[in-house]
């Protein structure tokens, strides 16, 4: 399963998500949060942080029901505890030179997340048939929460 978000234009934080190649929905990010809501054929689906304390987030469907979530591991959290339809698992950074993560579920590495060039806002997952489509949504969420925190950090340290 592959599943893309691309930004929908320069100038604008709505990422495009496209499943298989096809186009799957919209991904609007909220101001004064880093939470984000999503359009999927015309189901809405909301991606939030429950609490201001902890990082912790939930992908939840128009009905308030819980379709995943992840949370943080450790005080300088270099990894997510991901609590996916298919079963627990960690989101992991592939390694020490890279900006992309690998989802562990047991020994397996189940999915693979990273940017797809070097100057582009684009990211993929590349998962197995064992994840179903929520749970991989979820994984590139997270990847774009981490992206944009990344980013945060990178500014204020140069600035």
């Amino acid at each position: 399963m592959l599943l893309e978000g691309r930004p929908t234009g320069l100038f604008t934080s709505n990422v495009e998500l496209r499943l298989n190649g096809r186009s799957v929905g919209v991904v609007r990010a909220r101001w004064f949060s880093e939470g984000m809501d999503l359009e999927l054929g015309g189901h809405p689906v909301r991606f939030e942080k429950p609490s201001w304390l902890r990082s912790h987030f939930v992908l939840k469907d128009a009905e308030g029901n819980e379709l995943g979530s992840a949370t943080l591991k450790g005080f300088f959290g270099l990894s997510w505890a991901m609590n996916l339809k298919s079963g627990e698992g960690s989101l992991e950074r592939a390694g020490w030179f890279t900006t992309g993560y690998v989802l562990k579920q047991g020994s397996s590495i189940t999915a693979r997340v990273h940017v797809t060039g070097w100057f582009t806002r684009e990211w993929q997952v590349v998962a197995d048939d064992s994840l179903a489509a929520e749970d991989v949504l979820l994984i590139g969420l997270v990847y774009t929460t981490i992206r944009h925190r990344e980013s945060r950090r990178h500014h204020q340290h140069s600035g």
